[in-house]
């Protein structure tokens, strides 16, 4: 096409726009949406509608697959709330752009393919180290919580970009159908190994959860299909062990969370050694590093002790808007201290800030260790199972937001509340089972499964997800690595969030589901695949 004289190569500027949108990804949303207009004003441009139609009445799945926005089209009118209809059906509109567009452009080759992921990866990589870089306080931006170090999107939706970097450099390196140098292999494995290792930096368990499991799904499945037998062996001893070594973790870590200090409660002593009362909470059973948090508990000394070496009042929120009094208590006794002014004078400096940040144990300060995690997830689910507030706990606040979901689905079983009420049916179900959720934490279910469930009812939910799944048949899609290995990061995100509710979540499934079953020649076969 000719503007002003000037000739566009429409099928060049769509390519380096499909680029463009990889790169966009991990880094910025606005321009993500400036690349998403250019691809339809392109689009519209090249004027080859007659070809595209064909294709499109001819290529069944295309279509099949854009059921997904036609159903959020049609359940818009069983809605109330048109106002997040309407924003609801502007994001939902993405599930039909790239599939439309890529589908019936002209089909990329292993080698644009690859280069596309490569400037994926490259984005990807950048992202992480920009977030290190936040992490280690190179960029003197304040911390208070890990998500902050993904300024870009959120970390969750980050960590599922970074998994399909990693399983698609995996691809490169150990695939002989992509004819990569020794020496590339060499480069990408080293670019993969270190967004594993910052993967676990990131401490999205959502994100970490997803890698273990697609690649222990993918080596064994690879075990099975080596040709030579001392290699299947020894990969399939490699993964029993690693197995048992994870599972013995895990045992070792929650045993070590219940080795709890004997005390004796009949017995405990009533003042500190200024002469002051200790108040003993006896019934509360909370534990921090084996330590009981509320014994030994002098408000009076903590106060003016605490108000002394920080700028914090004792009575206000620390940097993650918790109350400070309670963190205090809680760091004090995750290092074995009682909590009276001989255990704020037991404080360093360094405490001081960790507290002031909202730290409540002090091996939350290692940001480079997994074990914090774990025991994040063990603390809040022990604290979850003892009846207190779930409320700032990512863990237990999903078990409260599936509870009032499950209340929702049952009483819209078969045509659900529609595509603008999810929030106005989650808050109403809220008051109703009287939820100890505070109204500013009172969310969706963020699992996209039941998300479509209570959205459609049974009937919408099952013409949703066979049109999600059905054009992978059409397709053979199931014998295209890449597309095998984004679909199972995907369906997997879908358990523990709600991947399809924003711009960059929705974007993310669009884009690789129809670059690779729509937009790509590639197909994984066989074991003679690999290097």
């Amino acid at each position: 096409m000719h503007i002003l004289h000037i000739k566009f190569n429409h099928k060049k500027i769509y390519y380096y726009l499909i680029i463009l949108t990889a790169i966009c990804l991990p880094l910025s949303k606005f321009a993500l949406s400036v690349t998403m207009i250019s691809l339809i004003v392109n689009y519209i441009l090249e004027l080859d509608f007659k070809r595209k139609f064909q294709i499109l009445k001819d290529d069944k799945s295309i279509l099949i697959f854009s059921l997904i926005f036609l159903i959020h089209l049609i359940w818009f009118f069983n809605t109330q709330n048109f106002k997040y209809a309407f924003h609801d059906i502007g994001n939902k509109a993405i599930l039909i752009l790239y599939p439309i567009i890529i589908g019936t452009s002209e089909k990329f080759s292993r080698k644009r393919i690859k280069i596309i992921l490569l400037w994926f990866s490259a984005s990807v990589v950048v992202s992480s180290l920009i977030s290190t870089g936040i992490l280690v306080g190179a960029f003197n931006i304040e911390v208070n919580d890990i998500r902050d170090i993904s300024p870009f999107i959120s970390h969750i939706r980050f960590s599922l970009l970074i998994n399909v970097s990693i399983f698609s450099l995996a691809y490169f390196v150990f695939m002989r159908n992509m004819k990569t140098k020794k020496i590339e292999r060499i480069f990408y494995f080293l670019i993969a190994l270190w967004l594993v290792v910052f993967l676990f930096l990131l401490k999205s368990l959502t994100g970490i959860l997803i890698f273990s499991i697609v690649l222990f799904i993918t080596l064994i499945f690879t075990s099975f299909n080596l040709e030579r037998k001392r290699h299947k062996i020894l990969l399939q001893s490699i993964l029993v062990f690693s197995f048992i070594f994870v599972a013995a973790f895990l045992i070792r870590s929650v045993n070590k969370y219940y080795t709890i200090e004997e005390v004796d409660f009949s017995n405990l002593e009533t003042k500190t050694v200024r002469g002051n009362l200790y108040k003993h909470f006896i019934n509360n059973t909370q534990v921090e590093n084996g330590n009981y948090v509320w014994i030994y508990v002098c408000d009076n000394e903590l106060m003016k002790e605490w108000e002394e070496r920080s700028d914090y009042s004792y009575n206000s929120t620390d940097a993650k808007n918790q109350k400070i009094r309670t963190t205090i208590i809680r760091y004090l006794s995750s290092k074995g201290l009682r909590k009276d002014s001989v255990g704020i004078a037991s404080c360093t400096e360094i405490d001081i800030k960790n507290i002031e940040s909202g730290l409540a144990n002090y091996i939350y300060e290692n940001k480079f260790s997994i074990y914090p995690l774990i025991y994040k997830v063990i603390w809040q689910i022990d604290v979850y199972l003892k009846g207190n507030n779930p409320a700032g706990n990512s863990i237990t606040q999903r078990i409260e937001f599936l509870k009032a979901a499950k209340g929702i689905v049952s009483k819209n079983l078969f045509f659900g509340v529609g595509t603008g009420d999810v929030q106005d049916s989650f808050n109403t179900e809220y008051e109703i089972v009287k939820s100890k959720l505070p109204e500013n934490r009172r969310h969706r279910a963020h699992n996209q499964y039941v998300t479509f469930l209570l959205t459609f009812g049974i009937f919408g939910f099952m013409i949703l997800f066979f049109s999600m799944i059905y054009p992978i048949f059409l397709r053979k899609g199931f014998h295209n690595y890449l597309f095998i290995i984004f679909l199972a990061i995907a369906l997997l995100s879908f358990i523990n969030e709600d991947t399809l509710e924003t711009q960059t979540g929705v974007t993310f499934f669009s884009y690789f589901y129809s670059l690779f079953l729509f937009g790509s020649k590639m197909i994984f076969k066989n074991n003679k695949d690999y290097v």
